[in-house]
């Protein structure tokens, strides 16, 4: 389990402040996860959603080609439906893969990392219209709103609370 840093109450440099709060949402789904057998990890919330803390996962591992985008490298998509190329949306999730679903999040992270290692945040996305510094908050954000799910479904399966 990584250590999650607090980001510091007065960053650097913006890149700082975007790259550091970035890391502390990556950690809290790693933390929201971290003890838990391949069967907790695929419980799903409350019927009918198929919302599961390995489906955050596997969610997020593609979420994070945002920044894929910057390394012009085929596509990271192998974790949709343990199909490689598969575009499908991953709702099922598999017990049998929950650590390649976790081993292919943090690769997917990984190469988000290089991607965009000393690009400017004025940069625009190839192909997009999205800067660099857009898809960073983006990102928080979408961060933030999945650990608020994390948090519940952790809380669900052994009552684990906080962040």
């Amino acid at each position: 389990m990584p250590e999650r840093v607090e980001p510091p109450n007065n960053p650097i440099d913006e890149r700082a402040a975007l790259e550091d709060r970035l890391e502390y949402q990556r950690t809290t789904l790693l933390m929201k996860c971290g003890g838990l057998t391949p069967e907790q990890l695929a419980l799903r919330s409350v019927p009918p959603s198929t919302l599961s803390l390995l489906g955050l996962v596997r969610h997020m591992s593609g979420v994070e080609a945002w920044f894929h985008e910057y390394d012009r490298q085929p596509d990271h998509l192998y974790f949709w439906d343990y199909v490689p190329g598969s575009t499908a949306r991953g709702d099922e999730v598999d017990i049998t893969h929950a650590a390649d679903d976790l081993a292919s999040y943090q690769a997917s992270v990984a190469r988000s990392r290089e991607a965009v290692a000393g690009r400017s945040l004025d940069e625009v996305s190839p192909g997009e219209d999205y800067t660099l510094r857009w898809i960073y908050l983006h990102m928080i954000e979408e961060y933030a709103r999945h650990n608020g799910h994390a948090d519940f479904l952790r809380e669900r399966i052994d009552g684990a609370t906080g962040e």
